[in-house]
């Protein structure tokens, strides 16, 4: 395909759209010849940063080529903008300012001196935070100065941390908790995410989603649809968090109840009498779960610190609220913990296993536990909602929130749901967005002649252009091997990333209790006594401290502590943090 350069398409604002379809060699190679006539195209040198910037994504030429020729622009901008050798007078006003400061910047040797006032600006960060901070999920009266973490920058995995008190100095520090599950990139990934924020920024900034259509959110949508809910999803509803989702869900799975028993309002036009039956709709869940922290979602937890009075006056907790069996290795060998009710069931009759896999395995499911806890199920079900019949189920909701990865939850637990909720680290945790997934027969029971039948649910920035961009590029690249060599080829699933020698010795060591690995999150729960245990626990404190002058950056869920990976993060590294853990227990044992 020909292309030229011409004045008359650089006219068009359309340009950089253009040249997204044509061979980026090709474009290079006219560009550089366009370019030896500067004259010519001076009165567009502002459309020809646009297209150097085009350059410089697809990496044509050298980054210093690109920024000289930016800068050789620049040199020249007073003519081609103005007509005249000389700037306006409001130009040079701003312009005799700023000199000293472009001078300065451009002695290398002047610029070096600058790294010791970044030291006192992060030093001025630690002193000043307590002034205006409230952190959430934190005790203020707990947290010493010397134990606040400076972050002056992120590259991949690492926080680049301000190390004070003498030790001035700026050190890495991996990002074991994934920034609260969100993310993904490596470094590399991380520069494409930028990439391509900044170009969805540029040609988007924020647009209304109701009734419009625009490609970030498509492609978005497409690829969950092809990807997590192949098979039985046919619509994405977007929102901000994984909490919101969450109440998105429950109002989708009250509809779907309602109207599988005909218990909606019954509304037509023109009639000043409407028919209300009221109906009481009951959720389900497991007992220790956390949906987020929005008044619906806690409703639809059972009693925890999250929901206590001192956090929510208002919790009634609506719902049933049922024990799950877990699963979790102790002493080298996977076992179960079954719910109370499974006490006259000796644990020598199940016994325990050699792998986490079969514990999962589909010929389980015919096991005397499976069936006993089915009927259990099937019993509080009956008995809470006062029916001896079936009880009936409006919509089956899963909440992996964090995994967006070719091995999904409805795949792991064998079933296809109604309704999936996916967060956090859709987006390789770069920029909040979530979604909820939900299938045609949901879809359906909104549907109506009147707007108020519809799903009211929304937020301002809904279907965010770059959170869906971000989402679609994260997506991709998380899930091909071609760019997240996590991936197996044969059957695209992501390789054991925790070494399994060092995961069987840890949960053999004296100070742990019980181990659970799976995916990118190994967790570990520390031996305590009954005081110390429960998610108020500082019990964990000095060994996360420990961990953080090793270089990795942890926080505790009480007893509990946890290494998260991303996606993308080499076994290696994996191990090398499996390697430290393990040392600073030793220590922390004998303390």
């Amino acid at each position: 395909m020909c292309f030229s350069l011409d004045e008359s398409s650089l006219r068009f604002g359309g340009l950089i759209e253009k040249l997204r379809f044509f061979d980026p060699q090709k474009v290079g190679m006219q560009i550089q010849r366009k370019m030896v006539n500067q004259a010519k195209i001076a009165r567009y040198r502002h459309l020809v940063f646009h297209i150097l910037e085009f350059l410089q994504k697809h990496q044509l030429y050298p980054d210093e080529q690109i920024l000289k020729f930016k800068i050789e622009l620049l040199n020249k901008t007073n003519k081609s903008l103005h007509h005249t050798e000389d700037a306006p007078q409001g130009i040079i006003i701003y312009g005799g300012r700023a000199a000293p400061l472009v001078t300065f910047l451009l002695n290398p040797n002047a610029v070096q001196e600058l790294r010791g006032d970044k030291q006192y600006n992060l030093q001025m960060l630690k002193e000043r935070y307590q002034v205006v901070f409230w952190w959430p999920f934190t005790q203020h009266k707990l947290v010493h100065e010397e134990t606040v973490t400076v972050i002056d920058s992120r590259y991949g995995e690492n926080f680049s941390v301000y190390k004070g008190s003498g030790n001035d100095s700026i050190t890495q520090q991996f990002d074991a908790c994934a920034s609260w599950w969100t993310q993904g990139p490596d470094p590399a990934f991380q520069a494409e995410l930028a990439r391509e924020m900044a170009y969805t920024a540029a040609r988007f900034g924020h647009v209304m989603f109701p009734e419009n259509v625009y490609e970030p959110a498509l492609k978005c949508d497409e690829l969950l649809i092809d990807g997590v809910g192949k098979g039985w999803a046919s619509r994405v509803y977007f929102s901000d968090n994984g909490s919101t989702a969450i109440e998105i869900a429950l109002k989708m799975a009250f509809r779907k109840f309602c109207v599988d028993h005909e218990t909606l309002l019954e509304f037509s036009e023109g009639r000043d009498e409407k028919k209300h039956i009221v109906v009481k709709v009951y959720n389900h869940f497991a007992s220790g779960s956390y949906h987020g922290d929005t008044l619906g979602t806690m409703e639809a937890q059972a009693p925890s610190p999250y929901t206590g009075f001192l956090q929510q006056p208002w919790y009634t907790g609506r719902g049933l609220f049922l024990d799950p069996p877990t699963g979790f290795l102790s002493n080298g060998a996977w076992n179960l913990s079954l719910p109370e009710f499974f006490a006259e069931i000796a644990p020598e009759e199940y016994g325990t296993f050699s792998t986490r896999d079969e514990i999962f395995d589909k010929s389980r499911d015919t096991s005397t536990l499976a069936t006993t806890y089915s009927a259990y199920v099937s019993k509080q079900l009956q008995e809470y909602s006062g029916n001896t019949q079936s009880a009936h189920v409006g919509a089956l909701i899963i909440e992996p929130v964090t995994m967006i990865l070719p091995k999904t939850t409805a795949e792991l637990l064998g079933c296809k749901p109604d309704i999936a909720c996916y967060a956090k680290l859709m987006t390789g945790g770069m920029i909040p967005l979530a979604v909820t997934l939900a299938t045609d027969a949901l879809f359906d029971s909104f549907s109506g002649d009147s707007k108020l039948q519809a799903l009211l649910h929304g937020h301002s920035y809904s279907a965010h252009a770059m959170g869906c961009a971000t989402a679609a590029k994260a997506i991709e690249w998380f899930k091909y091997p071609e760019t997240n060599h996590n991936i197996i080829p044969q059957g695209g699933i992501l390789r054991e990333l925790w070494d399994e020698e060092l995961v069987q010795q840890i949960s053999c060591h004296s100070a742990v209790q019980r181990v659970v690995v799976i995916g990118t999150l190994f967790a570990l729960e520390l031996k305590v006594d009954a005081s110390n245990s429960g998610y108020a626990s500082l019990y964990a404190k000095s060994l996360l401290q420990m961990l953080r002058e090793d270089g990795i950056f942890m926080r505790p869920l009480g007893n509990v502590v946890y290494l998260m990976c991303d996606p993308c993060t080499s076994p290696e590294i994996c191990r090398e943090l499996l390697s430290k853990l393990y040392k600073r227990l030793g220590e922390f044992n004998r303390a």
